[in-house]
């Protein structure tokens, strides 16, 4: 039995120390070229999509991925509400998804090699309607953090009293947009190989197909990369049994009956989580 990992980083506040490696476990898309193109298909409504616009930009700076948005997203409720992100791509979504505790979430999907395979980022509005987070820095500051985990990064530091280190990927307060030089650096270290295969989709053809959509090329092997079905992030499926908190960290396990492993990593806001379990 094929055994499929699906991990999920919140963005939040909480309290653990600074790393300088700041991967996400050894998570990173698989390909063929020293650089390759990731379709983000954008779900978000009109007053989001500057700030996506902002953060694709940022990344696409870097020297190893280029993400190509697909503006064509169907915007529909339900779409958002399960942003799935489809074979291949990446998917970014805003909804009013209630009092969770988190303001942006982040997920990805792993094939058999554990090479990422679909991702998505969901942008909770009903945070940013609030006073406190309806600006643009908070806004683009969580877009490009939860980019920023669906190529694999993870937080450069997590304390809100460190002092900051200008990155996107730092919890601070007030945040900071836009990723800085270690980020790319990071990203040069994850992406420093190539592999057999791409696990991403390539863009001819594109397009969205309300669901799952994305790109239609692909060369990856059965089985892998986006030739892998069942790769939807499963929004509507609780999270399964906590196997330990940390702070304001928890981490969640569920398995499914076909042997589908889902790991849920979830960064809560302070004075929020312990109702959730």
């Amino acid at each position: 039995m094929k055994t499929k990992l699906f991990a999920v980083i919140a963005a939040a506040c909480l309290s653990t120390a600074a790393v300088a490696e700041h991967s996400w476990s050894d998570y990173h898309w698989a390909r063929t070229t020293s650089s390759f193109d990731l379709v983000l298909i954008n779900s978000t409504t009109s007053d989001w999509d500057g700030y996506v616009a902002d953060a694709v930009a940022d990344w696409s700076s870097s020297s190893n991925l280029n993400f190509v948005e697909d503006v064509t997203g169907d915007t529909n409720r339900q779409t958002r509400r399960k942003c799935n992100g489809g074979d291949g791509t990446v998917r970014i979504c805003n909804l009013d998804y209630g009092n969770t505790g988190w303001l942006g979430i982040a997920g990805i999907s792993l094939d058999n090699n554990g090479h990422i395979s679909t991702g998505y980022t969901k942008l909770n509005d009903t945070y940013f309607d609030q006073a406190y987070y309806d600006s643009p820095d908070w806004k683009l500051s969580v877009t490009c953090q939860e980019l920023g985990h669906n190529i694999g990064l993870g937080h450069q530091d997590e304390d809100f009293d460190n002092e900051s280190l200008f990155s996107c990927m730092d919890y601070q307060d007030p945040p900071y947009e836009y990723a800085n030089a270690h980020d790319f650096e990071q990203l040069d270290t994850m992406y420093s190989h190539t592999d057999s295969y791409n696990s991403y989709a390539t863009t001819d053809g594109g397009g969205d197909d309300g669901g799952d959509g994305g790109g239609n090329g692909c060369n990856a092997p059965p089985g892998k990369g986006c030739n892998k079905s069942d790769t939807g992030n499963n929004g509507d499926i609780g999270w399964g049994a906590s196997i330990g908190r940390r702070g304001n960290l928890e981490t969640f396990v569920r398995i499914d009956p076909d042997g589908t492993m889902h790991i849920t990593y979830v960064t809560w806001v302070p004075g929020h989580g312990n109702d959730h379990h």
